[in-house]
């Protein structure tokens, strides 16, 4: 009988484990990444918890679109989605609530695997409330999170120039196929800029400490 092994790690890239509900409590952000392995060819788990008050708090909608496959396995919800439901939607998928849904609660993990090399694209997109036209577009690739000791998952460190321009512009929020002024996105549901903000700090962190330990 032929002995299957998982092969030695490669790369320093220690195995690890997390439980998704205690990173999920403690999280400072939407699409956490449960391991610090973001890097081209790793598994990317990350952790969400959305929750949505059937009024005027919502989650805010997006569409997001990604060049490789993303599988999602619900934890719990008492929404659409079904606790211990797996798939894998079309790489071109709506995130959030669109605004008048129903209440609902949602805990979920959303795993990618990083391309091994070429370039791995990925775009975020504000679709107009009432006609559903594309009211600001923003592409990026994974160089977005890319640089410095600690690297930061794409996705989330596109938020704020995907956000802040639109949240800070009546203009650009106004739709140009029928009128209507959009509303501002929740982006501290998200926390997306937390997440940011937090790489930012401990990367200079790790820079003064180096220059500290080797002067």
């Amino acid at each position: 009988m032929t002995s299957q092994r998982i092969p030695e790690t490669t790369g320093g890239r220690e195995p690890l484990k997390a439980n998704a509900f205690e990173r999920a409590q403690i999280s400072n952000t939407q699409l956490l990444p449960l391991f610090p392995y973001v890097h081209p060819g790793a598994i990317v788990p990350c952790c969400a918890a959305f929750e949505s008050d059937g009024g005027e708090t919502d989650t805010g909608y997006f569409i997001h679109e990604n060049s490789v496959d993303e599988l999602a396995l619900c934890f719990g919800s008492n929404g659409q989605m079904r606790v211990g439901d797996v798939w894998v939607g079309p790489r071109r998928h709506g995130v959030g609530d669109w605004p008048g849904g129903d209440h609902f609660f949602a805990m979920m993990t959303v795993t990618q695997r990083q391309l091994e090399e070429g370039e791995q694209t990925e775009s975020l997109t504000f679709q107009c409330e009432a006609c559903n036209a594309e009211v600001f577009h923003y592409a990026f690739g994974q160089a977005e999170g890319e640089g410095g000791h600690f690297g930061g998952m794409a996705t989330i460190m596109a938020g704020d120039p995907f956000v802040l321009p639109y949240n800070g512009s009546e203009e650009m929020r106004t739709c140009k196929s029928c009128g209507h002024v959009n509303k501002i996105f929740p982006y501290w549901i998200w926390g997306w800029g937390n997440y940011i903000r937090n790489t930012r700090i401990v990367e200079n962190a790790w820079n003064t400490l180096t220059k500290e330990t080797t002067k």
